[in-house]
């Protein structure tokens, strides 16, 4: 006999109600990364800090290509180039929307 005694259906249900009640804070953290100039999802690619652009790259290689430029860019680098791609497609948008109105 098993420790775990408890249906899974009912486990299963109270981590996804848990995980639900924190859907808020996993946006917030994203947006953080965001505006920081951090990855996305959370791991270090470089030894670089906000102010500091990377001199070496910090464990393997998550996918098949990394950009190199990316991964050893300052923070306030990666946030400059966000925030500009986010502000030239809210402008592109503004402008298609304009001319269709």
């Amino acid at each position: 006999m098993s420790k775990n005694t408890v249906k899974p259906g009912l486990t299963r249900r109270r981590r996804n109600r848990r995980a639900r009640g924190r859907t808020w804070l996993r946006v917030v953290r994203l947006v953080f990364r965001f505006l920081t100039g951090r990855p996305l999802d959370g791991r270090r690619y470089s030894n670089g800090t906000f102010w500091r652009a990377g001199t070496r790259r910090v464990g393997n290689p998550p996918y098949l290509f990394t950009w190199g430029w990316w991964t050893l860019a300052a923070g306030w680098q990666r946030t400059l180039v966000r925030l500009l791609v986010v502000f030239v497609t809210v402008l592109a948008a503004r402008t298609v929307v304009g001319v269709v109105a």
